[in-house]
Order: structure tokens, then C-alpha cells, then sequence
């Protein structure tokens, strides 16, 4: 190993030790290495790692706070306001209810320490159909990757929305999510939108910090990860990105940090998920026993 990883290890494990992404970081990512033979390769996987921008709970946590903060001097101290998480469509849990408990652990630290963060008790909501009086609806989520999910929730709820002001605050966003956002205003008219981002993310291709023959190689590696044609070789829909959150990797991020399968590949960065519950009628369960 040379003595820039090896120094760039230490770094981030000083910085980042209590997280639980980065604990025993020297161990995995000397495991994640074994994956390839070649130095090229190994060398391709360390521009990966060097330039993944992650997220500490701490950040999070800083963003937040500041970003409601701001609001609440902008209305009227959020007492017309109800913040959500930006859920899918679908109800699957996201990284959007991760920062909704942090929302509400910056609250009780406020409280700890004699003041309040949020001005009621019901100042975090889980749904939209519990607002048809509150004026200002705050959603939050941790990443807009390609803005499929924000064009879904606002399509599905746009009824409810009409008349309100719509605050959508993101950790970080694509390009092509900004430009989702343009459209989406464009279309709901009746819906008084304000997107709020602390970041932006580039594609690997659109940063240079691999070569073209690099850049092929790295191609080469994940389809040979997943097959050609799969909707994940270089993240979800080829999203490119580099970025990992305390409390996930998104597949947006390059699909060899966080590959699933131990078998094939042992991945750098575990990706928490969950089998789908399957679909009963509780309602007719136990009938005609």
C-alpha cells in the first residue's frame, strides 16, 4: 500500500472513526482492494475512495439546523409550518425519515439546552393528508439523484399541495435533478415551490479524476459486477456519484463501493436495505377458520 492511501486512511479514520462507515476502515478497504490484481485497477478504486464526499452525522445535523433556522426567521417562525420527510410514493422508508429524527434530536438538544428548535409538538408530521391547514410544508431528503422520486411525490400529491408553499430542502443534488426541479415548477403552476440544497454533485466522468482509458476500465469492472445493460453499473441509472451518508450509501454512488454480493465482490461499504413486506388482506385474514 503507498503512503498516500495509507496517509488518507489515517485521515479519515481520525475524522471519522465514530461513524459507523468508517470504523475499522483500514481493515475493509485492504479486503475491498483483493477484489483486483492489477496496480491500474487498484489504483482506479483509490481515485473512487479519495473522492467520495461523504456526509457526517455531525454535517447533517449543521445543515439542518441551519437551514431551519433560516425559515423560521422567514415564517414567522415556522407556527404555520410542518416539516415531513420526502417519502416515495410507494411508502418505502428513506434516507428522508433518517433526517427527520435528526430534526428531531436537534430539537431536544435545543430544549436541553432552554431553547426550541421547532415551535410545536406536532412541528414534524409523517404525511401529507394531515396538513390541509397548514400553509407551509416543509419536506426534506438527504440526496435528489435524478429527481425521479421528487416528480413522483409532487405528481401524486399535487391537489393537496395547490395553494401552499412547498419548501423542499436536499443534502445534495445532480444537475439533472436541478433541471427536474425547473420542469416541476413549470408544471404545478398552483403550487408555490422553493428547492433548497446545500451541495452539488458532479458525474466521475465530469470531474477528471480518472483518465479516458480509466474510465473505461472502471466500465469494464462493473459490468463485469452486474452484466451489460444493468440498470446499476455505475450507479442507479448510471448516476455516476460519488457520496455516501452517515447513515447510508446511496446507489446513485458507484455501484463497486457497495456491490451486494460478498460472494462476488467484497464491497467497501455496506448499503442497508430491506426485503419488501408482502402484500396481505389483514382484513380477511383468519375468516372461515
Amino acid at each position: 500500500m503507498d503512503e498516500t492511501i495509507k496517509g488518507y486512511l489515517t485521515q479519515v479514520e481520525s475524522s471519522f472513526g465514530n461513524e459507523m462507515y468508517y470504523k475499522d476502515i483500514k481493515l475493509r478497504h485492504s479486503t475491498w482492494m483483493k477484489n483486483v490484481t492489477l496496480k491500474n485497477d487498484r489504483d482506479i478504486l483509490n481515485k473512487l475512495f479519495y473522492n467520495l464526499r461523504f456526509f457526517s452525522k455531525l454535517e447533517i445535523k449543521c445543515i439542518l439546523h441551519t437551514e431551519i433556522k433560516k425559515l423560521k426567521s422567514l415564517h414567522n417562525n415556522l407556527e404555520q409550518a410542518a416539516i415531513l420527510p420526502l417519502s416515495p410514493v410507494d411508502g418505502r422508508y428513506s434516507g428522508s425519515n433518517e433526517l427527520i429524527s435528526l430534526i428531531k434530536e436537534i430539537d431536544v438538544e435545543e430544549q436541553f439546552n432552554g431553547g426550541r428548535l421547532l415551535p410545536f409538538r406536532d412541528s414534524i408530521l409523517n404525511d401529507p393528508k394531515y396538513t390541509e391547514d397548514i400553509e407551509t410544508l416543509i419536506f426534506v431528503d438527504d440526496i435528489a439523484g435524478t429527481g425521479g422520486t421528487l416528480e413522483k411525490f409532487v405528481k401524486y400529491h399535487s391537489k393537496s399541495l395547490e395553494g401552499k408553499k412547498a419548501i423542499f430542502i436536499f443534502l445534495t443534488v445532480t444537475r439533472a435533478a436541478l433541471d427536474k426541479f425547473a420542469t416541476i415548477q413549470e408544471k404545478y403552476k398552483e403550487i408555490d415551490f422553493e428547492f433548497i440544497h446545500y451541495h452539488e454533485l458532479k458525474k466521475v466522468s465530469s470531474i477528471n479524476i480518472l483518465s479516458d482509458d480509466e474510465y473505461k476500465r472502471l466500465i469494464d469492472i462493473e459490468e463485469d459486477l452486474w452484466g451489460k445493460g444493468n440498470n446499476n453499473i455505475l450507479g442507479f441509472r448510471q448516476s455516476e456519484l460519488l457520496v455516501l451518508f452517515s447513515h447510508n450509501i446511496p446507489n446513485n454512488t458507484v455501484s463497486n463501493l457497495w456491490h451486494p454480493s460478498e460472494e462476488k465482490w467484497k464491497r467497501l461499504f455496506t448499503r442497508i436495505t430491506a426485503p419488501n413486506r408482502k402484500m396481505q388482506n389483514y382484513s380477511n385474514a383468519g375468516k372461515g377458520r
